[in-house]
Protein backbone atom coordinates (compact mmCIF):
# COMPACT_ATOMS: atom_id res chain seq x y z
CA UNK A 1 0.00 0.00 0.00
CA UNK A 2 3.04 2.74 0.94
CA UNK A 3 5.13 1.38 -2.14
CA UNK A 4 1.57 2.02 -4.47
CA UNK A 5 1.01 5.50 -2.57
CA UNK A 6 4.71 6.51 -2.83
CA UNK A 7 4.20 5.56 -6.56
CA UNK A 8 1.05 7.57 -7.08
CA UNK A 9 3.35 10.73 -5.74
CA UNK A 10 5.75 9.82 -8.55
CA UNK A 11 3.99 10.46 -11.06
CA UNK A 12 1.44 12.85 -10.44
CA UNK A 13 1.29 15.70 -13.12
CA UNK A 14 0.01 18.93 -11.73
CA UNK A 15 -3.09 20.82 -13.15
CA UNK A 16 -3.55 24.18 -14.15
CA UNK A 17 -5.91 24.65 -11.41
CA UNK A 18 -2.92 23.32 -8.93
CA UNK A 19 -0.72 25.35 -10.27
CA UNK A 20 -3.17 28.12 -9.74
CA UNK A 21 -3.85 27.38 -6.45
CA UNK A 22 -0.44 26.48 -5.18
CA UNK A 23 1.16 30.22 -6.46
CA UNK A 24 -1.89 31.41 -4.21
CA UNK A 25 -1.55 29.60 -1.34
CA UNK A 26 2.42 30.34 -1.18
CA UNK A 27 1.74 34.07 -1.66
CA UNK A 28 -1.24 34.24 1.02
CA UNK A 29 0.76 32.16 3.15
CA UNK A 30 4.75 33.66 2.91
CA UNK A 31 4.58 34.29 7.00
CA UNK A 32 4.94 30.25 7.82
CA UNK A 33 8.00 30.27 5.84
CA UNK A 34 10.11 31.96 8.66
CA UNK A 35 13.41 30.15 7.95
CA UNK A 36 12.87 28.41 11.37
CA UNK A 37 13.91 24.39 11.51
CA UNK A 38 11.13 22.45 9.90
CA UNK A 39 8.68 25.41 9.53
CA UNK A 40 9.21 25.18 5.95
CA UNK A 41 8.37 21.23 5.42
CA UNK A 42 5.16 21.95 7.78
CA UNK A 43 3.89 24.97 5.52
CA UNK A 44 4.47 23.13 2.82
CA UNK A 45 2.41 19.83 4.32
CA UNK A 46 -0.78 22.50 5.00
CA UNK A 47 -0.80 23.63 1.71
CA UNK A 48 -1.04 20.02 0.70
CA UNK A 49 -3.48 19.69 2.64
CA UNK A 50 -5.14 22.68 1.58
CA UNK A 51 -5.06 21.51 -2.07
CA UNK A 52 -6.01 17.87 -1.49
CA UNK A 53 -2.66 16.65 -2.50
CA UNK A 54 -1.33 15.16 0.76
CA UNK A 55 -1.96 12.01 -0.89
CA UNK A 56 -0.52 12.54 -4.73
CA UNK A 57 2.86 14.65 -3.68
CA UNK A 58 5.22 14.87 -1.40
CA UNK A 59 6.51 17.69 0.32
CA UNK A 60 9.81 17.96 -1.93
CA UNK A 61 8.35 18.12 -4.98
CA UNK A 62 5.70 20.57 -4.49
CA UNK A 63 8.69 23.01 -2.54
CA UNK A 64 10.80 21.70 -6.48
CA UNK A 65 7.79 22.77 -8.28
CA UNK A 66 7.52 26.26 -6.60
CA UNK A 67 12.10 26.68 -7.09
CA UNK A 68 11.24 25.30 -10.77
CA UNK A 69 8.25 28.94 -10.93
CA UNK A 70 10.40 30.90 -8.94
CA UNK A 71 13.29 29.93 -11.40
CA UNK A 72 11.14 30.74 -14.28
CA UNK A 73 9.99 34.05 -13.09
CA UNK A 74 13.45 35.62 -12.87
CA UNK A 75 14.44 34.45 -15.80
CA UNK A 76 11.18 35.88 -17.29
CA UNK A 77 11.48 39.35 -15.45
CA UNK A 78 15.26 39.82 -15.20
CA UNK A 79 16.58 38.34 -18.80
CA UNK A 80 20.00 38.84 -18.99
CA UNK A 81 21.90 41.99 -20.63
CA UNK A 82 21.66 42.32 -24.20
CA UNK A 83 18.65 39.88 -24.75
CA UNK A 84 14.42 40.78 -25.02
CA UNK A 85 11.85 38.92 -23.57
CA UNK A 86 8.70 39.78 -23.39
CA UNK A 87 7.65 38.00 -19.73
CA UNK A 88 3.78 37.94 -20.22
CA UNK A 89 4.06 35.11 -22.95
CA UNK A 90 4.32 32.62 -19.36
CA UNK A 91 1.31 32.10 -18.59
CA UNK A 92 2.15 32.32 -14.68
CA UNK A 93 3.77 35.30 -15.22
CA UNK A 94 1.28 37.73 -13.88
CA UNK A 95 0.32 35.66 -11.04
CA UNK A 96 4.11 35.14 -10.13
CA UNK A 97 4.54 39.05 -10.52
CA UNK A 98 1.46 39.57 -7.88
CA UNK A 99 3.04 37.02 -5.83
CA UNK A 100 6.25 37.78 -5.85
CA UNK A 101 7.03 41.35 -6.64
CA UNK A 102 7.79 42.75 -3.11
CA UNK A 103 10.12 39.73 -2.67
CA UNK A 104 11.74 40.14 -5.66
CA UNK A 105 12.30 44.23 -5.44
CA UNK A 106 13.37 43.85 -1.92
CA UNK A 107 16.03 41.72 -2.87
CA UNK A 108 17.51 43.27 -6.29
CA UNK A 109 18.35 46.96 -6.62
CA UNK A 110 20.48 48.43 -8.68
CA UNK A 111 23.63 50.00 -7.62
CA UNK A 112 26.26 52.89 -8.88
CA UNK A 113 29.63 52.13 -7.86
CA UNK A 114 32.01 54.86 -8.47
CA UNK A 115 35.63 53.84 -8.30
CA UNK A 116 38.31 55.89 -6.27
CA UNK A 117 41.20 57.06 -9.33
CA UNK A 118 44.63 55.73 -8.07
CA UNK A 119 45.85 59.40 -8.28
CA UNK A 120 44.47 62.69 -8.73
CA UNK A 121 45.50 62.50 -12.61
CA UNK A 122 44.10 59.56 -13.36
CA UNK A 123 41.20 59.72 -15.39
CA UNK A 124 37.73 59.28 -14.63
CA UNK A 125 36.82 55.79 -15.69
CA UNK A 126 33.82 55.14 -18.06
CA UNK A 127 31.11 52.73 -16.81
CA UNK A 128 28.61 49.58 -18.07
CA UNK A 129 26.05 47.57 -16.01
CA UNK A 130 27.23 44.26 -15.11
CA UNK A 131 25.09 41.60 -13.99
CA UNK A 132 26.63 38.68 -11.16
CA UNK A 133 23.92 35.74 -9.85
CA UNK A 134 25.03 35.37 -6.07
CA UNK A 135 23.32 32.86 -4.01
CA UNK A 136 20.81 32.55 -6.48
CA UNK A 137 20.18 36.14 -6.81
CA UNK A 138 20.96 38.77 -9.48
CA UNK A 139 22.65 41.53 -8.31
CA UNK A 140 23.04 44.55 -10.76
CA UNK A 141 26.20 46.87 -10.59
CA UNK A 142 28.09 49.38 -12.79
CA UNK A 143 31.28 48.22 -13.66
CA UNK A 144 34.58 51.13 -14.23
CA UNK A 145 35.87 50.48 -17.62
CA UNK A 146 38.97 52.66 -17.57
CA UNK A 147 40.39 53.48 -21.22
CA UNK A 148 43.80 55.02 -20.44
CA UNK A 149 44.75 52.74 -17.89
CA UNK A 150 44.89 48.74 -17.57
CA UNK A 151 43.62 47.09 -14.76
CA UNK A 152 45.18 44.14 -13.53
CA UNK A 153 42.69 40.98 -12.93
CA UNK A 154 43.74 41.28 -9.03
CA UNK A 155 42.08 44.83 -9.38
CA UNK A 156 39.06 43.83 -11.05
CA UNK A 157 38.27 41.37 -9.06
CA UNK A 158 38.74 43.57 -5.95
CA UNK A 159 36.18 46.09 -7.83
CA UNK A 160 33.00 43.13 -8.54
CA UNK A 161 33.91 42.00 -4.60
CA UNK A 162 33.61 45.59 -3.55
CA UNK A 163 30.10 46.30 -5.69
CA UNK A 164 28.91 42.82 -4.18
CA UNK A 165 29.49 43.82 -0.76
CA UNK A 166 27.69 47.21 -1.52
CA UNK A 167 25.07 45.47 -3.61
CA UNK A 168 24.61 43.27 -0.53
CA UNK A 169 24.03 45.98 2.00
CA UNK A 170 22.01 48.19 0.12
CA UNK A 171 19.88 44.97 -0.54
CA UNK A 172 19.54 44.87 2.89
CA UNK A 173 18.90 48.45 3.80
CA UNK A 174 15.58 48.52 1.06
CA UNK A 175 14.55 45.20 2.17
CA UNK A 176 14.44 47.01 5.73
CA UNK A 177 12.93 49.63 4.13
CA UNK A 178 10.12 47.63 2.52
CA UNK A 179 9.45 45.71 5.66
CA UNK A 180 9.07 48.50 7.93
CA UNK A 181 6.25 49.90 5.68
CA UNK A 182 4.59 46.78 5.27
CA UNK A 183 4.53 46.43 9.15
CA UNK A 184 3.19 50.25 8.89
CA UNK A 185 0.95 49.43 6.33
CA UNK A 186 -0.34 46.32 8.72
CA UNK A 187 -0.04 48.33 11.82
CA UNK A 188 -3.21 50.86 9.99
CA UNK A 189 -4.80 48.12 9.26
CA UNK A 190 -5.26 46.54 12.81
CA UNK A 191 -6.06 50.02 13.96
CA UNK A 192 -9.12 50.09 11.23
CA UNK A 193 -9.82 46.83 12.74
CA UNK A 194 -10.03 47.64 15.87
CA UNK A 195 -11.94 50.65 15.17
CA UNK A 196 -14.54 48.52 13.34
CA UNK A 197 -14.51 46.07 16.12
CA UNK A 198 -15.54 48.92 18.66
CA UNK A 199 -17.48 50.18 16.69
CA UNK A 200 -19.33 46.86 16.31
CA UNK A 201 -19.38 46.54 19.94
CA UNK A 202 -21.34 50.17 20.70
CA UNK A 203 -23.87 48.95 18.01
CA UNK A 204 -24.51 45.88 20.50
CA UNK A 205 -24.60 47.32 23.41
CA UNK A 206 -27.17 49.92 22.07
CA UNK A 207 -29.18 46.69 20.63
CA UNK A 208 -29.01 44.91 23.99
CA UNK A 209 -29.81 47.79 25.44
CA UNK A 210 -33.17 48.32 23.35
CA UNK A 211 -33.43 44.11 23.65
CA UNK A 212 -33.85 45.15 27.17
CA UNK A 213 -36.14 47.98 27.15
CA UNK A 214 -38.55 45.98 25.10
CA UNK A 215 -38.13 42.92 27.32
CA UNK A 216 -39.36 45.70 30.65
CA UNK A 217 -41.50 46.96 28.22
CA UNK A 218 -43.37 43.27 27.85
CA UNK A 219 -43.19 42.74 31.23
CA UNK A 220 -44.83 45.54 32.50
CA UNK A 221 -47.73 44.76 29.04
CA UNK A 222 -47.60 41.21 30.90
CA UNK A 223 -48.61 42.21 34.75
CA UNK A 224 -50.96 44.87 33.12
CA UNK A 225 -52.73 42.23 31.48
CA UNK A 226 -52.62 39.89 34.38
CA UNK A 227 -54.48 42.64 36.40
CA UNK A 228 -57.13 43.29 34.24
CA UNK A 229 -57.44 39.07 34.02
CA UNK A 230 -57.98 39.31 37.74
CA UNK A 231 -60.13 41.97 37.62
CA UNK A 232 -62.53 40.17 34.90
CA UNK A 233 -61.99 37.20 37.16
CA UNK A 234 -63.46 39.44 39.84
CA UNK A 235 -66.40 41.45 37.98
CA UNK A 236 -67.83 37.72 37.42
CA UNK A 237 -67.64 36.34 40.69
CA UNK A 238 -69.59 39.62 42.29
CA UNK A 239 -72.03 38.90 38.52
CA UNK A 240 -72.16 35.92 39.81
CA UNK A 241 -73.07 37.01 43.31
CA UNK A 242 -75.95 39.38 41.96
CA UNK A 243 -77.15 36.61 39.54
CA UNK A 244 -77.83 34.77 42.90
CA UNK A 245 -79.21 37.12 44.49
CA UNK A 246 -81.74 38.09 42.02
CA UNK A 247 -82.69 34.60 41.78
CA UNK A 248 -83.55 34.68 45.85
CA UNK A 249 -85.10 37.73 45.25
CA UNK A 250 -87.00 36.65 42.51
CA UNK A 251 -88.24 33.18 44.36
CA UNK A 252 -89.12 35.60 47.49
CA UNK A 253 -91.10 37.31 45.01
CA UNK A 254 -92.83 34.28 43.99
CA UNK A 255 -93.80 33.33 47.43
CA UNK A 256 -95.28 36.33 48.13
CA UNK A 257 -96.91 36.35 45.11
CA UNK A 258 -98.37 33.14 45.73
CA UNK A 259 -99.12 33.84 49.30
CA UNK A 260 -100.96 36.95 47.90
CA UNK A 261 -103.38 34.87 45.74
CA UNK A 262 -103.82 32.85 49.23
CA UNK A 263 -105.24 35.88 50.86
CA UNK A 264 -107.22 37.13 47.98
CA UNK A 265 -108.41 33.77 47.94
CA UNK A 266 -109.39 33.61 51.81
CA UNK A 267 -110.76 37.51 51.47
CA UNK A 268 -112.80 36.50 48.43
CA UNK A 269 -114.38 33.40 50.82
CA UNK A 270 -114.86 35.63 53.89
CA UNK A 271 -116.62 37.57 51.89
CA UNK A 272 -118.57 35.06 50.28
CA UNK A 273 -119.75 33.43 53.55
CA UNK A 274 -120.37 36.66 55.09
CA UNK A 275 -122.48 37.81 52.15
CA UNK A 276 -124.95 34.15 52.42
CA UNK A 277 -125.09 34.25 56.20
CA UNK A 278 -125.98 38.04 56.41
CA UNK A 279 -124.45 38.16 59.84
CA UNK A 280 -126.43 35.20 61.27
CA UNK A 281 -125.03 32.39 63.21
CA UNK A 282 -124.75 29.58 60.42
CA UNK A 283 -122.66 26.01 59.92
CA UNK A 284 -120.85 28.46 56.72
CA UNK A 285 -119.44 30.76 59.52
CA UNK A 286 -117.79 27.98 61.12
CA UNK A 287 -116.98 26.33 58.32
CA UNK A 288 -115.19 30.05 57.66
CA UNK A 289 -113.66 30.04 60.74
CA UNK A 290 -112.24 25.97 60.43
CA UNK A 291 -111.11 27.19 56.95
CA UNK A 292 -108.97 30.12 58.16
CA UNK A 293 -107.15 28.26 61.33
CA UNK A 294 -106.42 25.69 59.03
CA UNK A 295 -104.75 28.27 56.61
CA UNK A 296 -103.60 29.61 59.08
CA UNK A 297 -101.73 26.67 60.59
CA UNK A 298 -100.29 25.85 57.07
CA UNK A 299 -98.91 29.26 56.38
CA UNK A 300 -97.15 28.40 59.44
CA UNK A 301 -95.81 25.39 58.27
CA UNK A 302 -94.67 26.83 55.10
Amino acid sequence: MDSASTTSKLIYKMSNEDITKLIQLRSSNSALFDGRKNSSKTAWSAILREMGLEEKMTTEQIAKKWENLKARYKDAKYPPTGVEKNPTCWKWFNLMDDALAEEFDEKISQQVITSEADNDNAPHPSKRLRQIKVEGEILEFLEEEVTSVNLPPASKSHLIKRGIQKGKQTAESHSLDIMRTKLQRERQLLEKELGGLDREKALLERERALADRERAALQRDRAQVEKDKAAVNRDKASLEQDRARLQKDRDALARDRAALERDRRSADFTNHVKSSCNGLDCPHEKNREKLIFLLERVMEKI
